[in-house]
């Protein structure tokens, strides 16, 4: 059975040999010579705890409470190192590790303080990162940006203008033209645009694409 962190007076605070990226710094109190309880290090130190201060379980007790949302807030650093996440993914991933809600939220209102969880930003880097490597349309970018739990303004805000959707559904329906260089216009017309609209693109932008392509070809 795990021992029971314990009120006292504080003989020892001891750095943890090894920091787990998932916890981050963390430290073992003694008390009266016994472990008591592991704690954030940054939340150690500043709640000023050194050997002779002495603990009583109402302090205890607030220590451990915070010593949740610090490990919280380090399980959603650890979770955001891999790449950008909406607030909602943020809260997903700490709900799955069954955190309280409460716990979770002042979670996320630390990062949105700190600036480590923005929505609009989010969306703006979602609809770029695609733009660069994987061109979608609006309709497609609306219903990615939504299952990520992003709201309708930041997404709007998001979306690329008339003229680089355009721009985007040229550079997704390129690299597939070559594959259909054998068929007459009316079939490559409808390859183009069935591409297109799977990719998300409106039926107004493929035409337009469609017609960009071919003014290229004719110059």
């Amino acid at each position: 059975m795990a021992r029971q962190p314990f009120p006292g007076i504080i003989t020892a605070v001891v750095a943890q040999a090894k920091t787990r990226r998932l916890l981050g710094e963390r430290v073992n109190v003694f008390v009266d010579d016994k472990f008591s309880f592991a704690l954030d290090a940054e939340l150690a130190r500043r709640r000023g705890l050194h050997p002779d201060v002495r603990l009583d379980a109402a302090t205890l007790n607030e220590l451990l409470a915070e010593d949740g949302d610090a490990r919280a807030y380090a399980r959603a650093l650890f979770f955001l190192g891999y790449r950008i996440r909406s607030a909602q993914e943020i809260r997903a991933r700490l709900q799955r590790d069954e955190w309280p809600d409460e716990v979770t939220e002042r979670v996320l209102e630390r990062l949105r303080d700190e600036k480590l969880v923005d929505d609009a930003h989010f969306a703006s880097a979602w609809v770029e990162n695609r733009s660069l490597y994987r061109p979608r349309g609006a309709r497609a970018l609306k219903q990615e940006l939504r299952q990520k739990g992003v709201g309708r303004e930041e997404i709007e805000a998001a979306l690329p203008d008339d003229e680089m959707e355009i721009e985007n559904a040229v550079t997704a329906v390129r690299p597939k033209l070559r594959l259909w260089t054998a068929l007459d216009d009316r079939a490559r017309q409808k390859k183009i645009f069935d591409f297109l609209m799977r990719r998300g693109f409106n039926f107004g932008t493929a035409k337009a694409a469609w017609q960009r392509l071919e003014d290229e070809e004719t110059e």
